[in-house]
């Protein structure tokens, strides 16, 4: 079926940091790697050397405009583009840069798979339209089945259901693999992080948001009766008002000596691997929570409460914890318990881990069935125009 060398075009806001971004530079590897071209358009980022590393072709354009009278010259802009790149198949990873080229699907006469990565929250009517535009593609890529709900809840049609095609996000196992990850990177990280020996690691990675569960997880940490510490990774990104909410509520919670702030790290895989628990509590439902694959693949116990996509990578009891959503006595029993495990239940629930990661999770399975989702949408839109 791959007569020629199939032009793909992923278009999204910026190239910085979140799943977003990582997806496309992983889809973009594979691209380069399996006879496909790949083309990526932006507003650019820190990313931007990683795509070219692998072989994509990248243009920096506003496509994060969320102004409607910015969006007929930008257009044009990215019709230029795929014109001169002869692209076979857009792929639209954003409501922004959606709205943009959409319309140029038709003129340029190529199919469109769009990603929804986002939960359709109920809203008005005005939000509901802004969203409906990642319905309207020939496919769609729901990145959980809580994603998926998600939209069939927000837009309730046959036509639409038909359309969507789960693909997990996935976890590259050779970056997250202890075996490949050096001592010297485990002491720098633990320097970085200032972390004592021979007590329990606790760490949460997340970006300075409070619905990530910041005040929700520093309660719990007060119910819990073991010797632990605690590393708020992200937490330090957080403006000083945020940083001075969670340091008062850590003073009130008499929690100074085990729970501190810290700045994102750029070496994520030993900060992990120094973890004995990693928490996601997030208080509303996490699209998907890449980060509990992450922890998982390295053998470390995720606790997360029982909502959202974490429910799709934790089976409670055997490869991590479940809690009672957004109820922090259960999320502390949660930790407790955990805390308590001995070396040999600890070592089986780390194994079954890496199974299932390996099995459903992995980098290459997304990028497998990304590539194939495009081979047939391009077949199907040839066979039907």
């Amino acid at each position: 079926m791959n007569k020629k060398k199939y032009t793909i075009a992923q278009i999204l806001p910026a190239l910085n940091t979140g799943g977003v971004e990582r997806g496309v530079v992983e889809v973009s590897k594979a691209l380069n790697e399996n006879g496909f071209k790949s083309i990526v358009i932006s507003y650019g980022g820190h990313m931007v050397s990683q795509l070219k590393r692998n072989g994509t072709i990248h243009y920096e354009l506003n496509v994060n405009s969320k102004n409607p009278l910015r969006w007929p010259k930008i257009r044009n802009q990215v019709k230029l583009i795929l014109e001169k790149e002869n692209v076979d198949l857009i792929h639209l990873c954003s409501r922004a840069p959606a709205w943009i080229t959409l319309p140029l699907a038709s003129i340029l006469d190529v199919p469109v798979i769009t990603s929804v990565h986002m939960r359709f929250r109920k809203t008005n009517f005005v939000k509901k339209y802004y969203n409906s535009v990642l319905t309207k593609g020939n496919a769609i890529i729901a990145i959980s089945k809580h994603i998926e709900k998600s939209i069939m809840e927000s837009f309730p049609s046959p036509s639409i259901k038909k359309k969507i095609t789960v693909i997990h996000r996935g976890v590259d196992l050779d970056l997250f693999n202890s075996n490949n990850i050096m001592p010297a990177r485990i002491i720098a990280q633990s320097k970085v992080l200032n972390l004592k020996d021979n007590i329990p690691v606790i760490i949460m990675a997340a970006r300075p948001a409070m619905w990530k569960g910041y005040m929700e997880l520093i309660r719990a940490l007060s119910l819990v009766q073991q010797n632990f510490q605690c590393v708020l990774i992200g937490a330090g990104d957080g403006s000083q008002q945020f940083q001075k909410l969670l340091i008062n509520h850590i003073i009130k919670l008499k929690l100074e000596t085990k729970v501190k702030l810290a700045k994102s790290t750029n070496d994520i895989q030993a900060a992990l691997l120094l973890g004995d628990l990693v928490v996601m509590p997030s208080i509303t439902p996490e699209p998907f929570g890449r980060i509990i694959l992450e922890a998982q693949a390295l053998g470390k116990i995720p606790i997360a409460f029982d909502h959202g996509g974490a429910t799709e990578t934790i089976i409670d009891g055997q490869n991590g914890f479940l809690a009672v959503p957004v109820k922090v006595e259960s999320l502390a029993e949660k930790i407790s318990f955990a805390l308590s495990l001995k070396k040999n239940d600890r070592q089986k629930m780390a194994e079954y881990s890496k199974k299932i990661v390996s099995k459903n999770f992995s980098h290459d399975r997304m990028c497998k069935l990304t590539l194939s989702l495009y081979k047939q949408c391009i077949a199907e839109y040839k066979a039907a125009n």
